[in-house]
């Protein structure tokens, strides 16, 4: 039989069952249990029998009733729940056999209890079981409190399972706390609900990353701080954590009427966010009802914030391993020099020291620096590349260092700059001789502090990184010029690895070639089996301005124009045949209606007019000027044509001295 065992009173250890339909507590000769304490009301709380189970209904009481130290109007009660009536505890279920745990607790108010019209006696207290079992003495109630408590149970059922379904189907974290925010509030009837993120990083605790407000909410009230000591203890504790907050900001954990409350979303024994919900309008009492709402979603919630962390593990990590297998990241070499290349690279691995790339355009800077990184020690973390003559300035800080909400137009949510995703493991800026000034001091002190600062925030994050830089640009001159800064040419400098151009390994254009039939013959169909050795001769007289690039798109053209099982030098584009000497007779010719255009005399000479040897710099200022004549001087097009990037184009432009 259900009933209450006196933890703390006038008797404990004394067992009161519930042998009736209604049982009522108060401080009034006329209840079935008389407690006699001044902060207990004549008429303090009933308990009712309703199915099999026991409601307990505070009957407007002036100090409230507590069931586990949380003030309820209605609740079903659960074997061992506390319940505060004034200064006496009862607890709820168990039976004779567990009230000799709760003999001899030291009272903590005097508390007499009787049964029947104001009788209070030691022979009464003997024979409370039998009068409880035939009187029934009570407050008269109300016929719809049964219904009002099953109708509240009912809708916050029905409240979870329609969030539960709304969470398990909401594709972003931000859907899930903005669903769930609106049941808070709907259902537990809080006044404002705060979501937050763990900053572990930061070493600032947490940052916000959802409001959702009740309607009558002024907007003073919904600006005011979440608690930070309430935030702090729920991470401590690791549990669901209430407390009054008073209007001048002091925090009481022990006493009646809390309005605020702090949830924590666990993952692996770590607390990943928090649910902070109050009332700061009203400063109203958050029911226990209330409470264990916000509890059971706070459980949902955790399991799917779990889900997203590991489903962006995954993702991370299947980048990473296809970035370590993708046959497009794969250095192929024959030649002497970038056989040195790549033993300097895994011994450059083996450190964290800053890599400064150089080489022209095409030449593989950027594999060499993701081989450094899958050899290194931070191979398990991402290697996040940034191109740096891509971004305008305006963009370039945003991406490096990422913004906050509303630091300019357009920024309509925080977002992590590639410092913060490369946490742990390499930075990899290409063209780092194209940032401007401003840039390259913020990116200074960056290297140098190894922190950063969010665009339009304060505050300073800690970042772990190893930097590689690349570029196209002698960065020395650049420095004697006063274009790149001196303290930061010798920041990124720590190691240089220049990467000589593939005109200077001829050894390499057989095997780089051979490499990329085979990678093309995946992606398309195509007949084409080897490539005819006269090709590879062919090939290998050529300067090759876009470097190994430039030789992966005459491949995968030759593979478009063959219809055998050869690639020949007439598949092979034209520039590459007028370069080995002239159009030999196997170069197709075009129809008639399309009329070759014709170059200068002597632009494709190897001799100059007095029969000396042209150097392969002459000869490729000569190949630009004939490209730029027959696209009319347009730079765009003439830049594609070659295979290179307009910014290569003006430099060479420059070096030749003939930039417009």
């Amino acid at each position: 039989m259900p009933g209450f065992i006196v933890k703390y009173g006038s008797d404990p250890g004394k067992m009161i069952p519930m042998n009736s339909q209604r049982l009522l507590f108060g401080r009034a000769d006329d209840c079935d249990v008389v407690v006699d304490d001044p902060n207990v009301s004549r008429h303090h709380a009933s308990a009712l029998l309703l199915n099999g189970l026991v409601m307990l209904v505070d009957l407007d009481s002036s100090n409230g009733t507590l069931v586990n130290e949380l003030p309820i109007s209605r609740i079903f009660l659960s074997d061992g729940d506390e319940i505060r009536l004034g200064e006496t505890v009862l607890v709820y279920g168990g039976g004779e056999d567990e009230t000799a745990r709760y003999s001899g607790a030291a009272p903590a108010a005097a508390a007499r209890w009787q049964t029947g019209r104001g009788q209070a006696s030691a022979s009464a207290e003997t024979t409370a079981e039998d009068d409880l079992g035939r009187t029934q003495i009570f407050a008269p109630l109300s016929d719809d409190i049964q219904s009002d408590a099953l109708k509240d149970i009912h809708l916050k059922l029905k409240a979870l399972y329609s969030v539960f379904h709304e969470v398990v189907q909401a594709p972003s974290l931000k859907e899930v706390f903005e669903k769930a925010g609106r049941a808070i509030v709907a259902g537990a009837g809080t006044e404002r609900v705060i979501f937050f993120l763990s900053a572990e990083k930061t070493g600032e605790g947490w940052y916000k990353h959802h409001v959702q407000m009740a309607a009558n909410v002024e907007k003073e009230n919904a600006e005011k701080t979440a608690h930070e000591g309430l935030l702090r203890r729920a991470s401590d504790d690791r549990q669901l954590t209430l407390a009054r907050i008073e209007s001048d900001g002091r925090i009481n954990y022990a006493g009646a009427g809390a309005n605020a409350l702090a949830a924590p979303l666990l993952r692996a024994g770590r607390v990943a966010a928090m649910i902070y919900a109050d009332n700061p309008e009203t400063g109203a009492a958050i029911s226990k009802n209330d409470a264990d709402f916000i509890t059971t979603l706070a459980l949902q919630i955790g399991v799917r914030l779990n889900q997203f962390e590991q489903v962006q593990q995954l993702k991370e990590e299947n980048l990473q391993l296809r970035s370590q297998i993708e046959p497009a990241f794969t250095i192929i070499a024959q030649s002497e020099p970038m056989k040195q290349i790549m033993a300097i690279s895994q011994r450059v691995a083996e450190s964290d020291s800053a890599v400064l790339i150089t080489g022209e355009s095409g030449t593989g800077k950027e594999l060499v620096a993701r081989a450094i990184h899958n050899l290194s020690h931070r191979a398990a973390r991402p290697l996040v590349a940034v191109n740096c003559a891509a971004l305008p300035d305006t963009l370039l800080e945003s991406e490096l260092f990422g913004h906050e909400k509303g630091a300019f137009t357009g920024a309509h949510e925080r977002r992590m700059g590639k410092f913060e995703q490369a946490e742990g493991g390499t930075l990899f800026l290409d063209e780092i001789g194209d940032i401007s000034a401003a840039a390259q001091a913020k990116l200074l002190r960056a290297l140098q502090e190894r922190e950063i600062q969010r665009v339009g925030g304060s505050k300073i994050i800690k970042v772990d990184v190893r930097l590689i830089a690349a570029t196209n640009k002698d960065l020395t001159e650049a420095v004697c010029n006063g274009a790149f800064r001196q303290d930061l040419y010798f920041r990124v400098r720590v190691i240089e690895m220049p990467i000589p151009p593939l005109r200077d390994r001829p050894e390499d254009i057989q095997v780089l070639s051979e490499y990329f039939l085979k990678q093309l013959r995946r992606q398309f169909p195509t007949p084409v089996r080897r490539i005819a050795p006269e090709t590879i001769q062919v090939l290998q007289r050529y300067s090759f301005p876009g470097n190994v690039r430039e030789l992966r798109n005459i491949i995968e053209r030759g593979l478009v124009f063959a219809n055998g099982e050869k690639l020949l030098p007439e598949h092979l584009p034209r520039e590459v045949l007028q370069q080995d000497g002239g159009a030999p007779p196997f170069a197709r010719k075009r129809p008639e209606q399309e009329p070759e255009p014709k170059a200068p005399a002597g632009l494709y000479s190897a001799l100059d007019s007095e029969g000396r040897p042209l150097t392969l710099a002459e000869m490729e200022a000569r190949h630009i000027q004939f490209v730029l004549e027959r696209v009319k001087g347009s730079k765009v097009q003439a830049a594609s044509l070659l295979g290179i990037s307009r910014t290569t184009l003006y430099d060479k432009l420059k070096v030749a001295g003939t930039n417009e």
